[in-house]
């Protein structure tokens, strides 16, 4: 009878762990918008597997310059782009084993970001300015974090390859990223 009793007890530890195993996912989906210190941004994010999730945005990132040959005014540009980026978060049981959260994907995570910029329209302080039709592949390591199931804070870094389309020219190219935003 003891036998019985140990070997209930530990399908019952096997249980509860597996069932804490399971509870740990990123979310269905997430909706939101932030803003940094270059741009604006909106976002939708929806899972994929339990520790992959698909990112998709649309932005206006912010240009600014001044100096010489702008005659010592400053110019702006607000430029459209599109983004795709799968993004695996890969912190999130050790997250849970050290009782720390996970709500609306809090966490690091990597990320292979594709971003499109299309040349449809700007809006700037210059008239008839046109953007350099591009397409940037950057792998990233970011964090991201949620307070209050809403005001979210993101940080990431980035080194890749940007493909001009018009003159079919790569370049490097590197991505700091400091946001906060509101998820819906």
């Amino acid at each position: 009878m003891k036998k019985i009793m140990y070997f209930l007890v530990f399908l019952s530890f096997m249980n509860n762990y597996g069932q804490v195993r399971n509870s740990v996912s990123v979310e269905d989906k997430i909706i939101g918008v932030q803003t940094g210190l270059f741009g604006f941004w909106g976002h939708y994010e929806t899972k994929l597997t339990s520790s992959i999730a698909l990112r998709g945005e649309f932005g206006l990132d912010l240009g600014l310059r001044k100096g010489i040959f702008t005659n010592d005014k400053l110019e702006f540009a607000l430029i459209p782009n599109f983004v795709l980026e799968p993004r695996w978060y890969y912190s999130l049981e050790r997250r849970v084993r050290k009782n720390r959260p996970i709500h609306d994907n809090t966490g690091f995570f990597l990320g292979l970001k594709t971003r499109y910029y299309p040349d449809w329209f700007v809006f700037s302080s210059v008239k008839n300015i046109s953007v350099i039709e591009s397409l940037d592949f950057i792998p990233k390591i970011g964090y991201r974090k949620v307070w209050n199931n809403h005001l979210s804070f993101e940080s990431g870094f980035g080194i890749g390859k940007s493909l001009s389309i018009s003159s079919n020219y790569w370049d490097t190219t590197a991505e700091l990223t400091f946001r906060i935003g509101y998820n819906f």
